[in-house]
């Protein structure tokens, strides 16, 4: 808009308002709006409003608002809306103008629930004509809205209130409804635009009906923006509350053509209006003006369809929607008699009118539709007149009847309409035309109405509203159109002649089909070329079984569901629509083919060529021979080479068959394969090295060819000739050629007679005394060669005399053990010689040809490491020579196949020498591809079914530059040793080409070749190729294994790569600088972790992990200036010894320990330069518990779930998710490196002694907590929570990163049980807890730490806030610590101080905790509660769960599917809000817990608007949510359940009523058999309720079945090992361990895991997430045996299980009613349940628990005499003693084992200090066993 002050309000746009609060404070946005809402007044007031909202009401939707983070981008975020009084609003009433009809909605309607997501504040609902009947705005009890222009005038019906405001610029935007022109009419009157959308695609749920099955909501707007954004948000699928809402189209007409066709009536009934007239013609002219073709028709049949609306049974429509409400028999005065009398006339119809006009209407939309057919749009006067009140008065149903003339027929027409206006009449009154169109026109429409503004109004000069002195900017006309909606179209996959660049793909174009991506299907089809009829080639695809498939390329489309069946009729036959299935496991439609159709004659199958494109193209290439080479070849290999192979079998249509080993049977080249053959075996020597089960294989495939690779039997002779024998084509030159060539010294004399230059050597040697002799007369130094090796084996220099002789034997050796062959000869060594090769190919027949050079002299150890063509540095006239003596070679052989000569190149003499011929594809070979273009494979395969390329007449063209780096699975730090494992994070650049045969989850072995891959690039020179390859290998991310990418960095960043100054002995001097570390000794338990840890996923059960001491770590980081998040070492009681490999910095804090650089001691809290081939050690920590080891630029570790954290249990994050060991090797980011996501942010500093952490040097801590979430007088006396912070607590030996558990005064319990949740009071239902938690399970405390469970069903006292925390993580076994209780606001200040500090490392800038600072007394956790209102909305109660949770509880102690799904309610209502500091929700049985950050959001903002929410969850019980029915596989007490039982027995409590067998324990004391308890498991069907019950996704769920909730209690104390996928019952709750764990549930069996660490399975990757379960899924158990079990875990593991999976919806309203059904079993079963046997299984668990207390005091040995010099043994750990390593009597060294302890979650071995015999273990299992304690007495050795 235009010349309006800021500060006035009235005829802002949307985007004024929207500038508005951009350029304002929240409280100035506040002010205005308040300032807005009470400047309203309701009528009679002023008769646009009914009402207005209230002061609290608008407070509500403001809170509501101000919670999304995201609301400044929000499209209507603060603007004023106003909508009609027949629309629901909660929080104001809806009257539809009747004051006894009016109510107070529950919820708010679709469109304004739509406003409000969008930001939108509703200030108030508009007056209308009663019930929505009425063009006229005179028939409301509240009065009669004039005209904005003039007070005597009508302002249009029956949406006038609307209208009005918007006309005064009240609000911009305004809902109205409008069934026969009710949002339109108003417009005309007032000046605006008036949008009348497609029927049904704004949602009318929420609206008060007029004719239900024509009604519309439709928007008033100033502008066509403004009425465009607001359809935007409103236009949207509603058919779960909607009848009538129906799809918008994905692709919706944009825009009529500029000519289109445009009709306006033949005659125009103006009813004696002369003004009107004048505006209508105009409008026309401007239309004409557009570029639009103007004719007229007659309109009779419309106009005839719109007396239907009125006269016909459609009037009975209005009489039902308030048939109940007049049956009430409301007061006379408050209802209008006009709309009463309209209303009550649908009594004269009965059924048959109803369906005898109906039979009219589609008689007459018979017409209609023959009239319309060439036409675009109508245009309409939107009304003839502009009526006077007097005139309404005088005739209302006449007037009424006129002004609908042109609006009635339209929505019974199922069109679109748009009114806008036309100008002004001569008395100042406005009016306006009405733009008509199809349905879905709406956009379209939208656009006309912009360019007829452009016309009528040039230069913007078009008012708004009653601002006749304000303009409508252009900008405010301006269109956005449509967005594209997936959901609103029909995918399509097309394979054949629809493909881009193919004949039929206009088609696709023809329908507005919208490209989606280019994917494959399942390995399920097989492709058909059908016999070409006419001039396209059509193809035909059909789905096989799995083993008989392949993958078929696509190209996926969307497509407009209206215009799909256009695009079927364009199908011919034999081809139909069906639908295929994707790689990803989802459907869409495609074409198939009936059966007739792929098996008539001269259908082909075009599988192997993988799509239909490249078999198209293949058509047309004069390249390939009509001779068909082989249907099937194997391919004798494995790994990249295999992989690589296959990929032109398939381009060339032929079958690969693969082989393979027992380890290899998921490798990607046997899922590659067409066929696949098991080789059974392991080794090299078992499978792919015997020739006989390659033979096997091949004639059981029925391959024709054996194509080798590389390596294996490649240049094997003898296997060549055995192909020959068994009439198989060997893919390679034959027996004979390969025998001459591998033994070098034949080789030479072939090279010397066809005239290639040898290096000086000598024939075979006989004897160590020859070999002297020859090597004086060549001249030292020489080298001494195997005539039989390979790959640098049997090749050694000798540079001396003193060495020939034992060097000459020891090669001689290796030639015969290795190859067989002892043959020995000598060369003359050729220093710094260069290794360039010659790629060679010979069709057998004597003719070779030479396509370029290699330059291959980067080995390591003869192995080569990178390769490069064109070799650098070499001069053209000797690279002419290199081929050509290539060539000869060939061609004097008659060679047969792909071969590489290679040379030693004197750089300085510019002379080279023959050195030998590999008779194979070579490892490089893609190199030369890259420049020259061919496929070698393809030569090779031609060649072999002797159809060669014409040699003479190819021409070889090199083009640019192409490098390889080989990168291995070999560590470069520890000499490059194999470094075999699982790769757990695999990434390659997609630009660049990559050989490669791995993945995530590739298991590499120690049995073959490290090659992991081969990283190929391009460039347009070296130096483009250079820069290239470094980019690639930064790109690059392989994790799981140790890699030698660092190396390869390394060189191909050097100036010696760089310059080419290399040579084939470069690398042996090549000074590498490892940037990594080693660990040369662990320490107790190093591990990697990051800050603030793994986030966000709490609420699955994956803990945050991350550092105990978050400061201590955050200072060590910021000590050598990294950023906080940068992963570090954390290391608990004993230091690791490291070696540095490279220069750094480092810095060590937390508990003070004792440091050394190569034994000499350093500081903590200081940087530290450290130089290459140092030595760190870290001794024993003397205060505290961790210390953390930072290094400038972090370390180089794979995110998991978006953290570098280890989380040990889980296997997940860190180094391989585990602790280090001896000999790991971890990488260090580079600052300049583009792969470091761990940026620096600061120069190394010395932190301030003021800023260290006070480590207590007398095991005695302050630590503060907060109350809660339980607390007195509810759950524990008022007297205990006093002696809860009065006493000091000793920490318990069993303390670690999983919790820190307490011993202390015994609780005092405020109720004798946990009712529903348990028999014990500190039982809960299961709920979430927040980190730092102090937890009683059962009577001991546990503080839950950054490792710790997630969901759990025991009550917290309080909890240690985060700035508390660090020291959690410091505390010792046997330390003491005191606990205060402090406010939120200190803890808040606390962390905050802590944050400045590590930020700024200001002196004294640290807060710490003081007794002062503690409250006076313990406060009630308990921050709010709202009572229980009514069955639908139950009690809720916030509590205080530490400084950035609030638990929020519904309800009483109850498990109540309603309090589930109500907690899912707010948790989709927070996520909707996207709400401002909220982190995370999880959910738990009967409560949710919410976590935010209080930087965003403070503890009472947070309260303040949970509490909004519970205004805005809108609850019935008639609830639906989305479950998927989850079937797992279960084996029944399986032998690996039944062994944690028997190790839980043995270690940790040897009798207890669950023992020694869970299922018996169960069946016993719920007086059922076991065979009871059987079938129960494998009928029941689970509900999960929440997830993280024991880790990773793990769920606990509850039977639907109410007969189901057995009796039950869980392990006390829980057991310390659990195997994954164990199922357990927990009292009503089951539960699967995702992951070896502990845990308590009683278990009855196990299943396959839940937990896709890798994300491998096609589940995991369609939803992104490795867990499967979510809440409100339904499991089912089936019985399998163990070894079924075994069977699918396995397969699980390797991503090839499927499970059965299907997605329902759980009705709450349908399983009500199965339980008012089965109510009586039910009740009977409750009452038992709840009875005497519950009392006499309450008095089994008190006397265990009793029996456990007994066993709770440590072991005292008693004092004896033991013989004289006898040594005592102490422990230095706290622990529980499992076992003796080594038995009284035994003779034992220093070191050796003697017991064992299990503690922490771990097993702890105490060594013997000393040598000799065994007299005495002090303990037996089970017995407590404390730090210092005797345990073992020896008698020394004399």
């Amino acid at each position: 808009m235009t010349n309006q002050q800021s500060t006035n309000y009235l005829g802002w746009s949307i985007e004024g308002w929207i500038t508005f609060h951009k350029k304002s404070t929240p409280t100035e946005s506040y002010n205005l709006l308040i300032s807005l809402i009470n400047s309203q007044f309701v009528a009679p007031t002023d008769p646009a409003w009914v009402s207005v909202c209230s002061i609290e009401n608008f407070n509500h939707q403001w809170q509501i608002l101000q919670t999304k983070s995201n609301k400044e981008l929000l499209p209507l975020y603060g603007v004023p809306i106003a909508i009609k009084d027949n629309i629901d609003a909660k929080g104001i009433p809806t009257t539809a103008a009747c004051p006894s009809f009016s109510y107070n909605p529950e919820r708010d309607s679709k469109v304004v629930s739509l406003l409000r997501d969008a930001g939108a504040i509703i200030i108030g609902k508009t007056n209308l004509d009663q019930f929505a009947t009425g063009l006229v705005g005179t028939r409301s009890p509240y009065g009669k809205t004039p005209c904005v222009f003039n007070k005597d005038y009508v302002s249009g019906g029956s949406s006038a209130g609307s209208a009005s405001v918007v006309a005064r610029g009240i609000v911009p935007i305004a809902l109205g409804t409008d069934t026969a022109g009710s949002g339109r009419v108003p417009a005309a009157l007032n000046n605006l635009i008036g949008l009348k959308p497609t029927r049904g695609v704004l949602s009318c749920q929420g609206v008060v009906p007029a004719c239900k099955s024509l009604d519309c909501v439709s928007i008033f707007a100033l502008n066509l923006s403004d009425a465009e954004r607001c359809f935007k948000i409103l236009c949207q699928f509603d058919g779960d509350n909607d009848e009538y809402s129906r799809l918008y189209p994905s692709n919706p007409l944009q825009k009529f053509p500029k000519n289109l066709t445009i009709a306006i009536p033949k005659t125009v009934p103006w009813y004696g209006e002369i003004e009107n007239p004048k505006l209508y013609s105009n409008a026309i002219a401007s239309l004409k003006e557009t570029g639009a073709n103007v004719v007229t028709i007659d309109f009779e049949p419309l106009l005839e369809l719109a007396k239907c609306l009125y006269e016909g049974p459609w009037v009975a429509e209005r009489y039902n929607a308030i048939r109940d409400f007049l049956a009430t028999n409301p007061p006379n005065d408050t209802l209008d008699p006009i709309v009463m009398s309209i209303i009550k006339g649908a009594t004269s119809f009965d059924a048959a009118d109803a369906f005898k006009f109906e039979y009219k209407r589609q008689g007459i939309l018979q017409k209609v539709n023959k009239l319309l057919k060439d036409i675009d749009v109508l245009c309409v006067p939107t009304c003839p007149l502009n009526p006077t009140f007097e005139e309404v008065t005088n005739e209302p149903i006449l007037i009424n009847s006129r002004q609908g003339t042109w609006t009635n027929f339209v929505n019974l027409a199922d069109m679109a309409a748009l009114a806008i206006p036309t100008g002004f009449r001569n008395d100042g009154l406005p009016n306006g035309i009405t733009l008509i169109g199809r349905k879905f026109t709406d956009y379209a429409l939208l656009d006309l109405a912009k360019r007829f503004f452009k016309v009528t109004y040039p230069n913007g000069s078009r008012s708004f509203g009653i601002f006749k002195d304000y303009k409508v900017d252009t900008k405010d006309d301006n269109l956005v159109g449509p967005d594209f909606s997936i959901a609103d179209s029909i995918k399509l996959a097309v394979v054949g002649a629809h493909l881009k660049g193919l004949p039929l793909h206009w088609q696709l174009e023809r329908v507005n089909a919208v490209y989606l991506s280019s994917p494959k299907t399942s390995r399920n089809y097989v492709l058909y070329a059908l016999p070409k009829v006419g001039p396209i080639l059509k193809p035909a695809l059909r789905r096989v079984d799995f083993s008989k498939g392949s993958q078929i390329q696509l190209e996926l489309y969307s497509v407009p569901k209206e215009n799909f069946g256009t695009f079927i009729s364009m199908v011919p036959e034999p081809l139909g629509i069906g639908s295929v299935e994707l790689e990803n496991g989802e459907w869409v439609k495609s074409f198939i083919c009936e059966e007739s159709g792929y098996k008539q004659k001269g259908s082909v199958d075009i599988t192997s060529y993988g799509s239909f494109k490249t078999y198209v193209e293949s058509l047309k290439s004069t390249e390939s021979s009509n001779k068909k080479c082989f249907d099937t070849v194997l391919v004798a290999n494995r790994g990249e080479i295999a992989v690589r192979i296959m990929k032109t079998l398939k381009k060339m249509k032929i079958k690969s068959v693969a082989v393979y080993s027992d380890l290899d049977k998921y490798s990607q080249h046997v899922t590659d394969s067409d066929d696949a053959v098991p080789l059974h075996g392991s080794t090299a020597a078992e499978t792919y090295l015997n020739i006989d089960k390659i033979i096997n294989a091949a004639k059981v495939s029925g391959a024709q060819a054996i194509i080798p690779g590389y390596g294996f039997l490649s240049e094997n002779a003898d296997f060549s000739d055995r192909c020959a024998e068994e009439g198989i084509i060997f893919v390679g030159p034959s027996g004979e050629i390969i025998r001459n060539l591998g033994l070098k010294h034949s080789a030479r004399n072939i090279a010397e007679a066809a005239h290639v230059p040898l290096v000086p050597g000598s024939s075979l040697i006989k004897s160590a005394t020859e070999a002297k002799e020859v090597a004086a007369a060549l001249e030292y130094p020489v080298m001494v060669k195997s005539t039989a090796g390979g790959g640098g084996i049997g090749l050694q220099k000798v540079d001396n005399e003193a060495d020939i002789e034992r060097v000459f034997e020891t090669v001689q050796h290796q030639g015969k053990s290795f190859f067989g062959d002892s043959g020995v000869f000598l060369e003359r060594f050729i220093e710094n010689a260069r290794h360039v090769e010659v790629q060679l190919m010979g069709d057998g027949y004597g003719n070779a040809i030479a396509l370029g050079d290699r330059d291959c002299s980067l080995q390591r150890r003869n192995q080569k490491v990178i390769e490069e063509t064109p070799a650098p540095n070499l001069p053209d006239g000797t690279k002419f020579k290199l081929r050509e003596a290539a060539e000869n070679l060939g061609k004097l052989l008659k060679y047969k196949g792909a071969g590489t000569v290679e040379f030693i190149y004197d750089e300085r003499r510019n002379e080279f020498y023959f050195l030998e011929v590999n008779t194979r594809l070579q490892v490089e070979h893609p190199i030369t591809e890259m420049v020259t273009g061919l496929d070698l494979v393809e030569w090779m395969i031609r060649i072999a079914a002797d159809d060669p390329p014409d040699f003479a007449s190819t021409n070889i063209t090199v083009t640019g530059a192409s490098i390889e780096a080989r990168l291995y699975a070999e560590n470069p730090v520890k000499g490059f040793k194999p470094s075999p494992g699982q790769l757990t994070d695999v990434s390659f650049p997609e630009w660049a080409r990559v050989d490669t045969w791995v993945t995530a989850g590739t298991v590499v072995s120690a049995e073959y070749d490290p090659t992991l891959a081969k990283l190929i690039v391009h460039g347009k020179d070296r130096n483009d190729a250079i820069s290239k390859l470094i980019q690639a290998l930064d790109e690059t991310k392989l994790y799981g294994c140790v890699t030698n990418i660092d190396y390869l960095k390394s060189i191909v960043s050097s100036d010696m790569f760089k310059e080419a100054r290399v040579s084939t002995n470069v690398l042996n001097f090549y000074d590498y600088a490892p940037s990594a570390i080693e660990i040369t000794s662990p320490g107790a338990h190093t591990s990697v972790q990051d800050y603030p840890g793994r986030t966000g996923y709490w609420s699955i059960g994956v803990p945050p992990s991350g550092p105990m001491d978050a400061y201590s770590f955050q200072l060590a980081n910021r000590i050598v200036g990294n950023d906080s998040e940068a992963a570090a070492l954390e290391i608990t009681l004993t230091g690791p010894t490291v070696i540095f490999h490279t220069q750094t910095v480092i810095s060590i804090t937390g508990g003070i320990c004792p440091c050394m650089v190569n034994d000499e001691p350093i500081e903590q809290n200081k940087p530290i330069s450290i130089s290459k081939g140092d030595e760190l050690s870290i001794g024993r920590l003397i205060t505290g518990c961790r210390a953390y080891l930072a290094i400038r630029g972090g370390l180089d570790i794979p995110e998991y779930l978006g953290s570098r954290s280890t989380f040990t249990l889980g296997t997940i994050g860190g180094y391989n998710g585990r602790v280090l060991k001896l000999g790991d090797v971890l990488f260090i980011n580079q600052f300049d490196s583009a792969s470091s996501s761990q940026v620096s942010k600061y120069h190394p500093q010395s932190v301030p002694s003021s800023l260290i952490p006070s480590i207590s040097n007398d095991k005695e801590w302050l630590i503060g907590v907060m109350c809660g979430p339980h607390g007195s007088p509810d759950f524990f006396t008022s007297e205990y929570a006093d002696e809860f912070f009065n006493e000091k607590w000793k920490i318990h030996y069993n303390s670690n990163r999983f919790g820190v558990r307490l011993i202390g005064p015994r609780p005092k319990w405020a109720r004798k049980d946990g009712g529903e949740g348990g028999l014990h009071p500190s039982n809960a239902h299961d709920y979430v807890y927040s980190l730092g938690a102090i937890n009683f399970t059962g009577d001991e405390p546990v503080i839950v730490t950054c490792d710790g469970p997630s969901l759990g069903g025991f009550v917290c006292h309080g909890v240690v806030p985060e700035a508390e925390l660090w020291k959690v993580g410091q505390v010792k076994p046997g330390d003491t610590v005191q606990f205060i209780p402090i406010s939120y606001q200190v803890a808040r200040e606390l962390k905050l101080s802590q944050d400045y500090s590590i930020s700024s490392f200001e002196p004294n800038s640290l807060k710490r905790l003081t007794l002062d600072m503690g409250l006076l007394e313990v406060q009630d956790p308990v921050l709010k509660r709202i009572p229980h209102r009514s069955n639908l909305s139950p009690m809720v109660t916030y509590r205080q769960a530490g400084d950035r949770y609030i638990l929020v509880e519904y309800g009483e102690n109850k498990m109540e599917l309603d309090i589930c799904y109500r907690i899912h309610c707010l948790i989709k209502l927070v996520k909707k809000n996207n709400t401002m500091g909220v982190v995370e929700m999880s959910q738990g049985v009967r409560s949710v817990l919410v976590e935010f950050d209080p930087y965003k959001i403070s503890q009472d903002e947070l309260l303040y608007t949970l509490n909004a929410y519970e205004q805005e969850i809108y609850f019935t019980q008639d609830w639906t949510v989305k479950s998927n029915i989850i079937r797992l596989p279960m084996a029944f007490e399986d032998s690996k359940i039944l062994s944690c039982v028997k190790r839980y027995q043995e270690s940790v409590r040897s009798s207890a009523p669950w023992l020694p067998n869970n299922v018996d324990f169960i069946a016993d004391i719920n007086g059922v058999s076991r065979e009871y308890i059987h079938d129960m498991v494998y009928s029941a069907r689970f509900m999960v309720l929440g997830l993280g019950d024991v880790f990773l996704g793990s769920p606990c769920a509850v039977p639907l079945d109410p007969r189901q909730r057995l009796l039950g209690s869980k392990y006390n104390p829980s057991r310390t090992f659990t195997e994954r996928g164990a199922v357990g019952l927990g009292g009503m709750y089951m539960c699967i361990y995702a992951a070896a764990s502990p845990g308590g549930y009683q278990l009855v069996g196990r299943t396959i895991p839940i937990w896709d660490k890798l994300m491998l399975s096609t589940s995991s990757a369609n939803t992104g997430q490795p867990w499967l379960l979510n809440p409100f899924d339904q499991i089912e158990f089936y019985p399998v045996s163990e070894e079924e079990l075994d069977n699918f875990t396995a397969a699980c593991d390797q991503a090839t299980f499927t499970v059965d999976i299907e997605p329902s919806i759980f009705s709450h309203k349908d399983y009500l009613r199965w339980v008012e059904d089965n109510k009586e079993s039910i009740e009977d079963f409750t009452k038992a349940q709840s009875g005497e046997k519950a009392n006499e299984f309450a008095r089994l668990m008190e006397a265990s628990n009793v029996e456990l207390e007994k066993t709770k005091q440590c072991i005292v040995v008693e004092k004896e005499d033991y013989p004289e010099g006898s040594l005592l043994v102490y422990s230095e750990y706290s622990g529980r003693f499992w076992k003796s390593a080594v038995s009284v009597g035994d003779e034992v060294d220093v070191s050796k084992g003697l017991i064992i302890l299990e503690a922490m979650k771990t097993e702890m071995l105490v060594p013997s200090p000393y040598k000799g015999k065994l007299l005495k273990i002090c303990h037996k299992n089970g017995d407590m066993v404390d730090s210092g304690d005797l345990v073992a007495v020896i008698q020394p050795v004399q």
